[in-house]
């Protein structure tokens, strides 16, 4: 109904987010283009990807304009796809850990599902207006809420995190997704990203699978994929990909956080350890 009243398509209301980001915080078109490099890099590895090709920021930035200021291979495709996960009780786990004698058990520390609530004080389209003047500005927005809810239930917090898989529906909304996750300050993703840091081998890796840049969007598969990807990463099974000693840590990683979101009623968040 949306693309038909509104003409607002997703390829539309993400750029508007990059563009925010663009005005508040100085990120620029080539920033952007870095997160399908690493990304795209990270998915050579991952025999589960769709798109398996490495490229450059020169390729990105000569793709098609789709929807200024974001271009053809900023933006995920479309996508089918299945994903399955096995949960077990604890001491089923140990004994197959066990049995298995290489890999530790993964275990599902929380689950969140999240709404907006009233007042939704910040603007994100396809929404064209809201009215918060009957209540309160809330404590924090529907997006920081999701992460929010997960560490509570988990009992950590953001400077726990190694690893995290969130979704990038476009190159822009995963340095979105990292500061929604509190993995660092509003307006930083892009340092980090410069630096290097939310690659594998970097402090805090974001989207070791290669993310929704290298699978396209398959829901609700791909929010478990999300799982799978952290669980292998968890037990050190992510072969060609795999995290070592994020957050300056020794070891394979301790605790990773999914995240994704639906327009615009939900989003949700699981938070694995070992």
């Amino acid at each position: 109904m949306r693309f038909r009243l509104l003409g607002m398509t997703n390829p539309a209301y993400f750029a508007l987010y990059a563009r925010r980001r663009m005005d508040l915080y100085g990120a620029t078109s080539e920033d952007f283009a870095r997160v399908k490099v690493k990304n795209a890099r990270h998915g050579l590895a991952n025999p589960n990807a769709r798109y398996r090709k490495e490229v450059s920021v020169a390729d990105v930035l000569d793709s098609a304009v789709v929807s200024d200021p974001l271009h053809l291979l900023d933006i995920c495709a479309t996508s089918d796809g299945a994903a399955a996960v096995l949960l077990v009780g604890g001491d089923r786990a140990r004994r197959l850990a066990q049995n298995d004698g290489a890999h530790p058990p993964v275990r599902v520390e929380a689950v969140s599902t999240v709404t907006p609530t009233f007042p939704h004080t910040v603007i994100d389209m396809p929404l064209l207006a809201t009215d918060h003047a009957a209540g309160a500005e809330p404590a924090r927005t529907f997006k920081e809420s999701i992460g929010d809810a997960a560490y509570e239930e988990a009992g950590i917090g953001p400077d726990d995190v190694d690893v995290a898989e969130v979704y990038d529906l476009s190159t822009a909304l995963e340095l979105d997704w990292m500061e929604d996750l509190g993995l660092c300050r509003r307006g930083e993703a892009e340092v980090l990203l410069r630096a290097g840091e939310t690659a594998v081998g970097g402090r805090i890796p974001v989207n070791p699978s290669g993310g929704l840049a290298c699978f396209g969007e398959a829901v609700p598969a791909q929010a478990l994929a999300q799982v799978c990807e952290l669980t292998w990463q968890l037990r050190g099974q992510a072969t060609g990909r795999q995290v070592e000693g994020a957050r300056g840590r020794a070891g394979h990683p301790r605790v990773g956080i999914t995240a994704n979101q639906g327009l615009f009623g939900h989003g949700s968040a699981v938070v694995l350890s070992r």
